[in-house]
This record gives C-alpha cells, sequence and structure tokens, in this order.
C-alpha cells in the first residue's frame, strides 16, 4: 500500500511540474520594452497577445485610435526582423479616466530557429496627452503535432 502511494505522489509532483502554457511579462515606463521569448521547443507553435493601460483625461482618451510601433525580432543567432505594428487603442475596458487594452498580436508562429528570443517595441509616434503606462506581452505555446494541447 506505501509502494502505491509513493507512486501516485511522484506521478502527482511530475504533473505539476510541467512548464506553463502561457507567460506574461509588463514593461513599464515609454519605452523601449525589451521582452525575452522563450521558443525553445521546436515541436510548438506560438500565440502573441500585446496589452497596455492608459490613464488620463476623458476627453483626450476619447480621441485616441491607435499607436505604431516598431518590433525587432533577434533570433539566437543573432539575426534580426524588423516589422511596423499599428497598436490600436480603443480599449476593451474603460473608465472615466483609463483604458485597458489587450489586442492579438500573432498567431501560429513557429520559430525557424528554436531558442530564446528577444523581442523590443519602439513606441515611433509618441502620445503626448496619454502615454502608455507600459506595455505587455502574453506567448502562449501549443503543441503543433498533437491533439492533446487541446484537452490542456
Amino acid at each position: 500500500m506505501k509502494k502505491v502511494f509513493i507512486l501516485t505522489l511522484s506521478a502527482l509532483l511530475a504533473i505539476a511540474c510541467r512548464e506553463p502554457l502561457s507567460t506574461e511579462q509588463f514593461m513599464l515606463g515609454g519605452g523601449p520594452y525589451v521582452f525575452s521569448v522563450d521558443m525553445t521547443d521546436s515541436t510548438a507553435t506560438y500565440d502573441f497577445d500585446l496589452f497596455t493601460r492608459l490613464d488620463g483625461d476623458h476627453d483626450a482618451l476619447a480621441t485616441l485610435k491607435g499607436t505604431l510601433l516598431r518590433a525587432e525580432w533577434r533570433s539566437p543567432s543573432d539575426s534580426v526582423f524588423v516589422e511596423k505594428v499599428y497598436l490600436p487603442l480603443d480599449g476593451t475596458r474603460r473608465s472615466y479616466y483609463s483604458r485597458q487594452v489587450y489586442v492579438p498580436y500573432r498567431a501560429g508562429m513557429a520559430p525557424l530557429q528554436p531558442g530564446l528570443w528577444t523581442l523590443t517595441f519602439r513606441q515611433e509616434d509618441r502620445l503626448e496627452m496619454v502615454p502608455l503606462r507600459g506595455l505587455g506581452l502574453v506567448v502562449r505555446r501549443k503543441a503543433r503535432f498533437s491533439e492533446s494541447t487541446d484537452r490542456e
């Protein structure tokens, strides 16, 4: 009976020690916003979402539509890919003096080179009246070759 208990406990601990399927990072301030992105699993694809918060006068918030970001992906071998990203600032949750923004950025990415990547965002146009409080990145890992991930 003691062996069964130990085996069951060992199995539960092994399951509990799994790598999380998503991570979130948030960088305060006006940027640049530098994120370390773990894409070491070559059997996975990755989804990315951006989030931020704006605080300010109601009238100033009402005029905001979006901002332009420069995204720089740096691979583990130091190759660089640069793109412009439009971040809509309509906001999913609003109050009179605040707005939270959560938007999809990329879905189903499979890196050509597995490893630790660096993703840097720089704001191309400054929002003078209502600056970003910071910028956050959500990374979700999905197994590419297994149907079991649908149940995770």
